[in-house]
C-alpha cells in the first residue's frame, strides 16, 4: 500500500511538473508572439513618422517657393507704382 501511495504521489508530481512547463511555454510562446506584433508595429508607425516628416518637408519648401514669389511680385509691383 505504502509503495502504491508513493507511486501515486510520484505520478502527481510529474503532472504538476508537466502542467507547469505547459504554462511556461504557452506564456513564453504569447510573450514572442506580442514582441513579434509590438515590432511590427513600431515598423510600421516609423513609416507613418518618416512619411509625414517627408511631406511636412516637401510641404515647407513649396511655402518657402511661394512666399519668395510673393515677395519678388511685390517689390515688382512697388516698383511700377
Amino acid at each position: 500500500m505504502k509503495s502504491l501511495l508513493n507511486i501515486l504521489l510520484v505520478a502527481l508530481f510529474a503532472v504538476v511538473l508537466a502542467q507547469s512547463y505547459r504554462a511556461h511555454m504557452v506564456l513564453k510562446y504569447n510573450y514572442e508572439a506580442l514582441a513579434w506584433q509590438e515590432k511590427s508595429q513600431t515598423d510600421q508607425f516609423d513609416r507613418i513618422i518618416a512619411a509625414s516628416y517627408q511631406r511636412t518637408h516637401l510641404d515647407a519648401q513649396k511655402i518657402a517657393a511661394l512666399e519668395a514669389q510673393v515677395r519678388t511680385l511685390a517689390a515688382e509691383q512697388g516698383r511700377a507704382n
